[in-house]
């Protein structure tokens, strides 16, 4: 048995290990919130830029993952690193607000539409 395929053996023992343990909805959950909190930063630099705009505070939802999303340091450890150290009651507060903080984006009124 060569090196690589020792280490892809290893690889897959440790994801079906974490899958029957039930460990893989947990990380799905993680890598949702690392992405909410990723897509935050980014659309908070593009802000900056001036080259997006982003949506009023006013929003419960737009706080909340404003809140969250300003205190993770990106030079320091990655989106996922920074959400596992986040309380699950965070994370979860994260996750439900996301949709709306997305939609908030959105412009008040769809464009028109053609008839066909």
């Amino acid at each position: 048995m060569t090196d690589s395929t020792r280490q892809q053996t290893a690889a897959l023992s440790r994801s079906l290990a974490e899958m029957a343990e039930g460990g893989l909805a947990a990380r799905i959950r993680l890598e949702q919130a690392a992405r909410v909190v990723a897509t935050a930063r980014r659309a908070a630099d593009l802000a900056a830029a001036g080259a997006l705009r982003l949506p009023g505070t006013a929003d419960p939802a737009v706080q909340a993952v404003t809140e969250i999303a300003r205190h993770w340091d990106a030079t320091a450890i990655t989106a996922f690193e920074y959400v596992e150290t986040l309380p699950e009651a965070v994370v979860e507060r994260l996750l439900r607000a996301a949709p709306a903080w997305a939609a908030a984006f959105r412009p008040a009124t769809a464009p028109d539409r053609l008839a066909a």
